[in-house]
This record gives C-alpha cells, structure tokens and sequence, in this order.
C-alpha cells in the first residue's frame, strides 16, 4: 500500500469518528437519565444535586473532548504505525508516549471531576457509594477503538479503564 493511501485512510477514519463523537452529544459517558450517574439514582438526591451533576458532567465532557479526541487520532496513527512492512520500534514507542501522556491527563481531569460530585453529595450519600458494586460505574481511561462501555443506568459508559469496576470516587 502507498503512503498516500494509508494517509486517506486515516483521514478517512478520523471524519468517520469525529462524526459519531458530534452526533452522541454531552452526556454521553454516564447513561442517559440525568438523575442516574453512576447508579446515583440510589442516593435519594435532592433536585439541586441533580441540576448539579447534570452540570458537572457536561462541563466534565467539553473539558475533556478535545483529549478524548486526540487520543483516539494517536490511536490510528499508531495503528498505521503497527501496519507498516518494517514496523519502526523508536515511532511506535514515541506514539505509545504521547498516548500514555493523554491518559494521564484524562485520568487527572477525570479525577478532579469526581472530587467535584463528591463535594455535591451530603457525607452520607457519600458514603453510600463505596456500597455500588455492580461492577459497572465510572470507568477512568478510554479503551482500545472499543471506546466506551455500557454504564450503570443502561447507557454507554465512560470507557473501557482499568481496574474492577464499580464507582470509585
């Protein structure tokens, strides 16, 4: 295969993706119900820690598409990179770099997001959540071209992550 068309392909894939990213809109990571992120609909919450989350999760999601999105190219690259005849083992580790980089910078923002519900809650649904362990929840990290999970509420979850599940915040 030439160059140029390894180029398109890509190119190719990343309209292909970008479209999906712009059609699944905010909240798109943590079910679709707004009183249910994270199986929070168990907390008994109040309408203004609703309205709250609500809040932080879309604020969470435009914060972090452009991350998101930027993996997801790296991630294409470095498959393009993985195909070639005589795969170049110094790009193909300079690109698993840049993406673990990206992942630490999701990981961090996804970290401060969860702070920031944790300050929404009363210190007794707090404390309730160390109990949700449905094995599902908020999933840090994105996964391999599989990019998001199911989530508790019956929607997509926030990715593939790592660890045991459930919520950890």
């Amino acid at each position: 295969m030439s160059v140029n068309f390894k180029i398109w392909m890509v190119g190719l894939a990343l309209v292909a993706m970008g479209g999906v990213a712009v059609a699944s809109g905010p909240g798109y990571g943590f079910g679709n119900k707004v009183d249910c992120p994270a199986g929070f609909n168990r907390l008994n919450l109040t309408p203004e820690q609703k309205t709250n989350l609500k809040e932080l999760r879309e604020k969470h999601w435009k914060d972090t598409v452009s991350l998101r999105n930027e993996m997801q190219t790296k991630r294409l690259e470095l498959s393009t990179l993985w195909t070639a005849p005589n795969p170049d083992k110094d790009k193909i580790l300079a690109k698993q770099k840049e993406i673990n980089d990206l992942r630490d910078k999701m990981q961090a923002k996804t970290t401060d997001f969860r702070l920031e519900i944790r300050k929404t809650l009363t210190p007794e649904q707090a404390a309730q959540i160390g109990t949700f362990s449905s094995g599902r929840g908020f999933r840090q990290g994105v996964g391999r071209l599989r990019m998001w999970r199911q989530g508790p509420c019956g929607g997509p979850g926030q990715g593939a992550g790592f660890g045991s599940g459930g919520s950890r915040l």
